[in-house]
């Protein structure tokens, strides 16, 4: 977070989603584990370094905002979080990612299907990043 700047002024640029399922030879299909489902994302800024890519291994959630009529796709903070109590009776540790500091897992269902503003989020088992040079 403070290496990027808590992602103030940046945008998601591209993400690539890959599910651990597939089809085989066979055409028998395979759900994988956990850590085959990932998400990749590269984000860009106003700022040095200019683009980061954060890869969420595990990925349990998401939610990515298109566009919308009256807001622009710009961050000014971000959301970042530990949690283990998403799950009811587990107590499984997630990371939580948002596009918004005032972000709550636990309240994001209760405003309402493309209610604006929207806000981007990923939750997922294992976060990586890395600098990308372009």
């Amino acid at each position: 977070m403070n290496y990027y700047g808590g992602f103030h002024d940046s945008c998601i640029k591209e993400l690539r989603y890959t599910s651990g399922m597939g089809v085989n030879d066979d055409k028998a299909m395979f759900m994988g584990e956990s850590k085959d489902w990932q998400v990749n994302i590269t984000f860009q800024r106003q700022w040095s370094p200019v683009a980061v890519e954060l890869r969420f291994i595990g990925m349990r959630a998401m939610n990515i905002a298109g566009w919308q009529s009256n807001y622009f796709g710009d961050i000014f903070s971000c959301y970042l979080a530990m949690h283990n109590d998403l799950i009811a009776g587990r107590d499984e540790d997630l990371i939580v990612w948002a596009d918004s500091a005032g972000f709550n897992p636990k309240d994001s269902h209760e405003r309402g299907f493309l209610a604006e503003p929207m806000t981007s989020y990923i939750v997922a088992e294992e976060l990586q990043w890395r600098e990308v040079y372009t």
